[in-house]
């Protein structure tokens, strides 16, 4: 949310501008979102219908443009005009719908030019160059000069609809990591089973944190000072965990989503599930683990995201609501107490893809957010430096991929013993962890300049 501290003194809660009106939403409430709406979606409607020649395009940017500022006022910076950070994402939500109407940059510059908005050159975005006839502070001025337009009841009534789930979502019953479930999706069917994997999921942080934690913190301490046992600890391949609280944000890499493209399958990489278990707990990971991967390309998460994003506008026509609509019309509808979730109705199903689709338009207009999702992107460096995407985001990494985010910030989560051997060299305890540390800064800083 907006920090009060650091905004302008004039606004207040009450004065009627957009910057007080942004402020109010912080409060969380219906009465301050539809503050913001009847104040700045006449206008905006009539901007955005300036560039579609269907009407409901014109309303689906809108709308999203409202939700994507809601769940993004962390992220306005109070110094910025409140008008001008909103025709941002809109200008973001105008680019997408456009994009997808019309195909390709080609033809989305021809119909700019034929709204007279060519010529204008280019500004930057998380997904490259786009149109500066889009920017924030051109479609501000463009929409003073062009009339409002009234939303209709029905365009009300569905505005009504999606913000009271994104309100009510702050009280809805958790899932077993502790997210809220998301209400539309939701279902008291599920209720039992989350409250019963929340309990356990609950029980073995407290142990991990109380008593695992700390054990493993004596034993990388132990290593550190090269300890007697030090030497079969790290043949054991070191606490992850202690390892990842230690080095912290050294093991957080920017990168470019073009070098992540190999992945791992655990089964076809760990075939023994003792080693498979013990994976998730060490950071040092021998064996022939990163000669058995998977092209990320021909994952079905990335062929579900593609799949989606190439039918935005209509997401009935995907294959992904096709394969949902037959669980559901097999009498096995998809069900997901770990995601609060069962899809156990044709309108179920839509809102789960919208859910996706939105996630995406937030990318796009706002870039990768490290914070979104219970996990960072997770990666493992194989026998020859190179990465390795594992199980942590990797729907995430498929959206920013498809959409064409730049880059991207992944947690090293594990290293194969090769590669850590050849970097530590023949130090040990600290002294070994500091030449693996200066690799990782090495790696780091080539990764900057891809």
């Amino acid at each position: 949310m907006a920090n009060p501290a650091s905004l302008p003194p004039s606004p207040t809660p009450g004065d009627g501008s957009l910057e007080a009106l942004l402020l109010g939403c912080t409060e969380g409430t219906k009465a301050s979102f539809d503050r913001l709406a009847a104040t700045c979606l006449p206008r905006m409607l009539g901007l955005a219908y300036l560039f579609f020649e269907q009407p409901h395009h014109g309303e689906a940017v809108c709308g999203d443009m409202l939700l994507l500022a809601w769940r993004n006022l962390d992220q306005w910076d109070a110094r910025q005009p409140a008008a001008t950070w909103l025709y941002t994402i809109l200008g973001s939500r105008l680019y997408t719908q456009l994009l997808a109407i019309h195909g390709s940059r080609r033809e989305v510059a021809q119909r700019l030019e034929g709204l007279g908005l060519a010529d204008m050159g280019t500004m930057s975005s998380p997904t490259g160059p786009r149109p500066s006839g889009l920017s924030g502070d051109f479609l501000q001025a463009l929409a003073e000069t062009t009339p409002p337009v009234t939303p209709t009841e029905r365009f009300r009534n569905d505005m009504e609809t999606l913000i009271t789930a994104e309100i009510n979502q702050r009280h809805s019953p958790r899932t077993p990591t502790g997210e809220r479930a998301y209400p539309p999706l939701y279902d008291p069917a599920l209720r039992h089973r989350m409250l019963k994997s929340r309990i356990a999921f609950t029980i073995k942080e407290g142990f991990k944190r109380r008593l695992g934690g700390p054990l493993e913190n004596g034993l990388l301490h132990r290593w550190l000072e090269s300890k007697p046992g030090s030497a079969m600890l790290e043949a054991q391949g070191l606490p992850r965990r202690s390892i990842e609280a230690y080095l912290d944000g050294k093991l957080d890499l920017e990168v470019d989503t073009s070098v992540l493209h190999k992945g791992i399958n655990f089964p076809r990489s760990f075939p023994n599930r003792a080693l498979r278990r013990k994976a998730s707990n060490v950071f040092i990971w021998p064996g022939d683990w990163d000669l058995v991967l998977t092209e990320l390309a021909e994952s079905d998460r990335r062929e579900f995201i593609t799949d989606l994003w190439q039918h935005r506008l209509d997401l009935t026509a995907s294959h992904g609501y096709a394969r949902l609509l037959a669980a559901l019309e097999r009498g096995a509808p998809v069900s997901s107490h770990r995601q609060g979730i069962l899809l156990n109705s044709e309108a179920r199903i839509l809102t789960y893809l919208q859910r996706y689709r939105l996630y995406m338009e937030d990318m796009s207009c706002f870039g990768f957010k490290a914070s979104m999702g219970s996990d960072r992107l997770g990666v493992a460096i194989d026998r020859d430096g190179n990465l390795i995407k594992i199980n942590k985001g990797l729907h995430r990494l498929a959206m920013a991929q498809v959409l064409g985010i730049q880059r991207v910030t992944v947690r090293i989560r594990a290293i194969h013993q090769l590669w850590w051997l050849q970097k530590k060299g023949r130090a040990e305890g600290k002294a070994a962890l500091a030449n693996v540390e200066s690799a990782l800064a090495t790696l780091a800083n080539r990764q900057r300049d891809v």
